[in-house]
């Protein structure tokens, strides 16, 4: 009867530790950034992006990349520890066509459901078509044609 009503005392502390252990287990954290890349106006996503979403957590640099989907979406998902509430992200993108765009947001929004605690962070990425050498060289001597031009006169 002894031996008996040990192993049920042992049975009663076994479950209750477990009980403890999976309290602390389901206490976790997590950070979600996503956003849309698009052109010109926010009706004409780009798919197939290249997206860079770099999260600066107590001066660390933690970086996710991923592609943009069908309608210009993207998300990535932060570990506890690399990506919190308040969190300051940056997001690089750019197109196969070569259109590149950056913007910047903060992790903004938390989201408790029950274990979990979901911090959410939102940043739409506008792309522009980037400059090359010859564009660039070409616009400063215009600049300077110009310049004279109206100096002459």
């Amino acid at each position: 009867m002894k031996k008996i009503f040990s192993l049920i005392i042992l049975s009663l502390m076994v479950v209750s530790l477990m009980g403890i252990g999976s309290a602390v287990v389901c206490s976790q954290e997590a950070t979600t950034v996503g956003g849309t890349i698009y052109q010109e106006d926010i009706t004409n996503f780009i798919s197939g992006a290249d997206v860079e979403i770099i999260c600066n957590h107590d001066g660390t640099d933690y970086t996710k990349t991923t592609t943009s989907g069908s309608y210009g979406e993207y998300s990535v998902l932060f570990n506890e520890g690399e990506c919190d509430y308040g969190d300051q992200v940056t997001v690089n993108a750019q197109s196969s066509s070569g259109l590149m765009g950056t913007n910047q947001g903060i992790v903004s929004m938390t989201y408790n459901l029950g274990c979990l605690t979901l911090n959410v962070g939102i940043v739409h990425v506008p792309l522009v078509p980037e400059f090359g050498v010859f564009v660039g060289l070409l616009t400063i001597l215009s600049a300077f044609g110009v310049f004279f031009i109206i100096r002459r006169k």
